[in-house]
């Protein structure tokens, strides 16, 4: 019966002692883990995205990308209907031009007018020489009275004529301002449309792949409304976000492992190359209001930001599999 019980015993014991010790050993690496990395799940792939989007609204006339295409820095991406802009630009060329038209007329007409103040100076010149010789010519008798009032009214008359000369002068100098002023609006007119017509062809802002197309031809398009979203691939890193009562542990350089949900058996590499100066909550669509009185504390969390500097167990960085967005689990060396 002993032999029986301890049979018994042993049978119990051996798997409650296997038990213990795989308990034992996974609290072990858990605490080797937990003592040597801060972890989080909280992180995903991220990478630069930029706006297609129209300084001027307009209707869409065509679409020279779609979804998944790869684009060039530059590459014309979509075209807006410019006929309103064209007309525009071909009535605002007619206004500069007469314009000029009317910059070259007065400008004729004020040197004429310029000419014609000399001339009336000379003839003005010469009476008053003619009113000082008969002055002089009365008071020796040589002329009678008649012959002096004759030449005082003509040297009145001289004088009136340069008056009048000078006036149509200033009024010609204005008119040549005014006329170079209304040149300057006209052509200011013809180089603002020439800019909205050149908005009219959107390009990509940089090197990438359409991630998203937002509109269709046909489309009427608003100021700053994107039509693609372009992503630069060629420049990931993982985006964390850990909670701020282990942030003091966390500065740049600092090696981090990571996996990829889309790479379940390949550990990445990387270093943390950036700390975010404030909590994520700062910038969310609806920033919390402590003031109300309806406080509850919740811990922050701050965004980080890691290279994808390498991949151990693979021959290279699937770069082209890895996209933006992606779920990751870090583990940051506390060392």
């Amino acid at each position: 019966m002993r032999q029986k019980s301890n049979k018994h015993n042993i049978k119990i014991y051996i798997p409650l002692g296997l038990v213990i010790v795989i308990v034992l050993t996974g609290a072990w690496f858990w605490y080797r883990d937990y003592s040597s990395f801060i972890s989080t799940d909280d992180a995903h792939v991220d990478a630069d995205n930029s706006a297609v989007s129209s300084k001027i609204p307009g209707r869409i006339v065509s679409l020279f990308a779609d979804e998944g295409d790869r684009v060039k820095k530059g590459q014309l991406l979509a075209v807006l209907d410019s006929t309103d802009l064209s007309a525009q630009k071909v009535q605002a060329l007619a206004v500069k031009n007469q314009a000029l038209v009317s910059v070259s007329q007065s400008g004729f007409k004020l040197h004429s007018d310029r000419q014609g103040l000399k001339v009336v100076k000379i003839s003005y010149e010469k009476a008053w020489e003619d009113f000082e010789r008969a002055e002089q010519q009365l008071e020796g008798g040589v002329i009678t009275r008649e012959q002096y009032d004759h030449a005082l009214k003509a040297s009145e008359v001289a004088a009136a004529q340069v008056e009048a000369a000078r006036a149509l002068l200033s009024v010609s100098e204005a008119q040549v301002k005014s006329a170079y002023a209304a040149a300057v609006t006209a052509d200011a007119q013809v180089k603002v449309i020439e800019t909205q017509l050149g908005n009219t062809r959107l390009y990509s802002p940089s090197d990438g792949v359409i991630s998203k197309r937002w509109l269709l031809p046909g489309d009427i398009i608003q100021p700053g409304q994107p039509v693609f979203t372009v992503t630069d691939d060629g420049n990931k890193w993982i985006s964390a976000y850990l909670e701020e009562t282990k942030i003091a542990e966390i500065h740049p350089g600092q090696s981090v492992r990571f996996t990829i949900d889309a790479f379940p058996h390949r550990k990445f590499h990387g270093k943390v190359f950036r700390i975010g100066a404030s909590t994520a909550s700062v910038f969310s669509l609806i920033p919390a209001n402590n003031a109300s009185g309806n406080f509850t504390k919740v811990t922050q969390r701050i965004p980080i930001r890691i290279s994808i500097d390498s991949v151990s167990n693979g021959n290279e960085l699937p770069s082209d599999g890895i996209l933006s967005g992606m779920s990751a689990m870090v583990k940051i060396s506390r060392k």
